[in-house]
This record gives C-alpha cells, sequence and structure tokens, in this order.
C-alpha cells in the first residue's frame, strides 16, 4: 500500500484551515507525515501543474515531507499531486519513486496504489521497472485511452493527463473533500474532518466533469 493526494490551490488552503481545528494532526506537514507513517516510509513525490504544464516534479528515497509541505503551502500552481511509497514491486530507489512521468501520444505523470500482478512480468522483461510505470507507458506512450484502460486494473490513479488532473479509484482506500472552491482526494483523511465521501469502485474523475 501507499498513500497519495491530489488537490487544488484552494484545496489546500481550506485543507489547513480544517488540520488547524483536529488534535494531533494541525498542519499540514503533521498530515502528510502521518501518512507516510501509515503506508510508505521508502520514497516520497510530489508533481505541480500550472495553467495546465507540468511545472515541477521532484521525488526520491530520501526527499522530506516537510520539504513537500512547505512547496505546497508556498509554491504557485493550480494542482498538486502527492505520492508517499511503501514498496511492492521494484528496488527502493529513487527512480521508482512515484510520481512517474511518461511521454508519447500523450503526457502522463501520475501515481498509483495497489499491486498489478497481471503485468509485474511484464514490467521486468521491460527492463526491470514498476508494475505502476508499466501501465503508465501503456497509456501515454501507445496512445491507450485513459479511463478505458485505467478500468481494467484493480489500482488507485491520481495525476495529470495533457495537463488535466485525474483520479480513478480501484479497489484502495480512497476518499474526496470539497470546501468552497477547494477540491481534495486522497487516501485517507483525519479522524474527525467532516464532509468526506466515498466514491464508489471504478469511479472516475477528470477535470471539467462532475466528481460527486
Amino acid at each position: 500500500m501507499c498513500r497519495m493526494l491530489l488537490a487544488n490551490r484552494k484545496g489546500i488552503e481550506e485543507l489547513k484551515l480544517a488540520l488547524a481545528a483536529i488534535p494531533g494532526c494541525s498542519t499540514l506537514e503533521k498530515y502528510l507525515l502521518d501518512l507516510e507513517l501509515r503506508d510508505g516510509g521508502q520514497g516520497n513525490g510530489y508533481a505541480l501543474l500550472k495553467d495546465g504544464r507540468l511545472v515541477r516534479l521532484e521525488k526520491g528515497v530520501n526527499l522530506a515531507v516537510e520539504r513537500i509541505a512547505r512547496e505546497m503551502e508556498t509554491a504557485d500552481y493550480d494542482w498538486v499531486l502527492f505520492h508517499a511509497r511503501e514498496a511492492s514491486t521494484g528496488s527502493v530507489s529513487d527512480a521508482n519513486c512515484h510520481p512517474f512521468r511518461v511521454s508519447g501520444k500523450a503526457e502522463l505523470v501520475a501515481a498509483v496504489n495497489g499491486n498489478e500482478k497481471s503485468v509485474m512480468e511484464l514490467a521486468r522483461a521491460a527492463g526491470g521497472i514498476t508494475d505502476s510505470e508499466f501501465i503508465l507507458k501503456l497509456v501515454a506512450e501507445m496512445g491507450l485511452p485513459l479511463k478505458e484502460t485505467l478500468a481494467i486494473f484493480e489500482s488507485n490513479f491520481f495525476g495529470f493527463y495533457n495537463g488535466r488532473p485525474f483520479v480513478k479509484k480501484g479497489n484502495r482506500d480512497m476518499l474526496s473533500w470539497e470546501k468552497g472552491e477547494g477540491l481534495v482526494f486522497a487516501s485517507d483523511f483525519p479522524f474527525g474532518m467532516e464532509g468526506l465521501r466515498k466514491p464508489e469502485p471504478d469511479f472516475f474523475w477528470m477535470e471539467g466533469s462532475p466528481w460527486a
């Protein structure tokens, strides 16, 4: 298992206000650290989207949550993607941390939570990459349709597809939260958060379409 978050800038601002009222998880940094401690610890990563363009992507085994939280609070962006890795396939390395960026017939930046045994051998044959990266390469390099392709798999996917944020829920934990213009999708939220919604399996959302 891993932990993930996808949010717009307003969502992060509203989330910070909500967290301030929750004992033990009063800051964004503490919340991200909790995600890392629960199902992570083997590498973190984040990506920022501005005006439909990727403006930053950093990941690594030693990339600290504290640094990511500061970027979320101070950087100029429209959407942020965060991932804390708990390795299931592939070595614990910077290259295997999420998010992955793949270009081809589409531009795809995404993070994944789940294991896809059906493609693990193919991923090894493709250079020893993770099952997650292999699936993303299928979509971006071959130009396969995003929604229909991801629906085949059981994992959760958060990311940016041709400059548009998206989420796909599989069989892993995922909740959504909305406050005003703020929107946040995450693997989980602190106990006591109000207004949480639990999307159904195979739920798919992309910016510009209804999410609830």
